[in-house]
C-alpha cells in the first residue's frame, strides 16, 4: 500500500482506500471491447453534445488553512463527510455531479426551466449549511486547533447558465467545456471579493421573475480573464422559504 498525492493511472483490480473505506477499480471500457461493444474512446466524438446548461461551482472557504494544520488521516474523514453531503444535496435537487476537484465541486443541470434554476439556488444554499454540519460532526478535531470548516460563510457558490459542450472528451474524462464553465468558476472566486455566500449571474435570472424576487443586484464587476464586466446578483434569503 502507498499514499497517492498526484494523479495516477489505475488498472483493473487496483484497490483505493479513503479513510476507512476501500474501493476496487474496474476498467469497464476494456470489458465492453472484449465483449464486442464500443469503447468510450470509439464513442468520444459521437457522445459530445452542445447545449445551454445550468452550472453550479462551489468550494470551501479557508480550506487551505485546514489542510496545513491537519494530517492526511485527520483531513480525509472531514473532506469525505463534505463530499457525501454535497453529493446527497445535488442528487436531491436533480443535478448532475460533474466532478470534485479537491475542496471544489462542479455540477450541472441539462434542463434550464425555472424549476431547475430554483433547484440550483436551493442546492447552493444547502451546501453552505452542510459546512456547519461538518463542523459539528468533526468539532473534536477542528475545535482544539481553532479551525472552522468553511470559516464565516461555509462555502462560496456561483450559479450560472450558458452554452457548454459536454460528453466524453477522452476515454477517461466525461466533463463540460466552454466559456460558460470558465465564467462559473470565475464567479465563484468573486464570492470572496464581494463577501457573498451565493452569486447568481444575470444570465441565470434573465426572464425569471421568481429568481429576481429572491436575489439582489450587485451591479457589474470585473472577473479575471474577461474584458467585459459581468452583472451578478446575490442570493439574499433561503430559497426554500415561500415567496
Amino acid at each position: 500500500m502507498r499514499r497517492v498525492t498526484t494523479s495516477q493511472l489505475l488498472s483493473s483490480g487496483d484497490m483505493i482506500q479513503i479513510a476507512d473505506h476501500c474501493f476496487r477499480f474496474e476498467d469497464t471500457s476494456r470489458r465492453g471491447a472484449m465483449h464486442g461493444g464500443t469503447s468510450i474512446a470509439q464513442r468520444t466524438i459521437a457522445d459530445v453534445r452542445s447545449r445551454t446548461v445550468i452550472l453550479l461551482v462551489s468550494d470551501i472557504q479557508g480550506f487551505t488553512a485546514i489542510s496545513e494544520k491537519l494530517t492526511p488521516d485527520q483531513l480525509g474523514p472531514i473532506i469525505g463527510s463534505w463530499y457525501s453531503r454535497t453529493e446527497s444535496i445535488l442528487n436531491r435537487h436533480g443535478a448532475n455531479l460533474d466532478k470534485f476537484i479537491g475542496d471544489c465541486v462542479l455540477a450541472h443541470w441539462l434542463d434550464t426551466s425555472p424549476a431547475s434554476r430554483l433547484a440550483a439556488l436551493k442546492a447552493a444554499h444547502a451546501m453552505r449549511v452542510a459546512c456547519d454540519e461538518v463542523q459539528q460532526e468533526h468539532g473534536a478535531v477542528l475545535g482544539p486547533l481553532g479551525l472552522r470548516f468553511g470559516l464565516r460563510f461555509g462555502s462560496g457558490a456561483a450559479v450560472h447558465m450558458g452554452p457548454a459542450a459536454y460528453g466524453a472528451f477522452s476515454p477517461r474524462e466525461f466533463t463540460l467545456l466552454g466559456d460558460a464553465v470558465n465564467l462559473a468558476f470565475r464567479l465563484e472566486a468573486l464570492t470572496r471579493t464581494l463577501n457573498q455566500r451565493v452569486l447568481a449571474s444575470a444570465d441565470l435570472l434573465d426572464g425569471w421573475s421568481e429568481g429576481l424576487s429572491i436575489c439582489r443586484n450587485l451591479g457589474a464587476h470585473s472577473v479575471k480573464g474577461r474584458d467585459q464586466m459581468v452583472e451578478v446578483y446575490s442570493l439574499d434569503r433561503d430559497p426554500e422559504e415561500p415567496i
